[in-house]
């Protein structure tokens, strides 16, 4: 039987919060922020007030960081996925992987009917986050890309 043939069996993911990535990620806003104002500030030195917006642009990355709970699940002929752990996943997707880290994938999701300037939407997934799966998630993701 070809590759082509093979169905990847049915798998269902929820993807939970992730609170030490969304502090890396809103951390790492925040020095961009600084290294900012500090350039800033060394060609105007009036520019220094800026530093008092940082507080601000943590609170906006760590929001704009923050990974909602969701369920992703393979059919076996497509991907879904919902808006929340509570609901079944009925939004059809397309699956890609963006990053892979071996113990840290960020997929890229997107509908397979919207248009190519539309907005693309990440999720980030990580070995101890799904435990036992992550080799049937793995595999999955890798073999389902060849069907689609």
């Amino acid at each position: 039987m070809s590759a082509a043939h093979r169905h990847a069996p049915p798998l269902r993911v929820d993807i939970l919060p992730q609170p030490r990535l969304q502090a890396l990620i809103a951390a790492m806003a925040c020095l961009a922020a600084f290294c900012f104002v500090l350039a800033l500030m060394q060609h105007l030195p009036q520019a220094w007030p800026l530093m008092a917006l940082l507080p601000i642009v943590a609170v906006l990355a760590w929001r704009m960081a923050r990974v909602s709970g969701r369920r992703l699940q393979w059919d076996g002929q497509c991907w879904r996925l919902s808006q929340s752990l509570d609901e079944e996943a009925q939004q059809e997707v397309l699956v890609a992987v963006a990053i892979d880290f071996d113990r840290w994938l960020l997929l890229r999701l997107r509908e397979p009917t919207a248009p190519w300037f539309s907005p693309v939407e990440y999720l980030p997934l990580s070995a101890a986050q799904q435990g036992a799966m992550w080799g049937q998630l793995r595999a999955t993701l890798f073999a389902a890309r060849l069907r689609q």
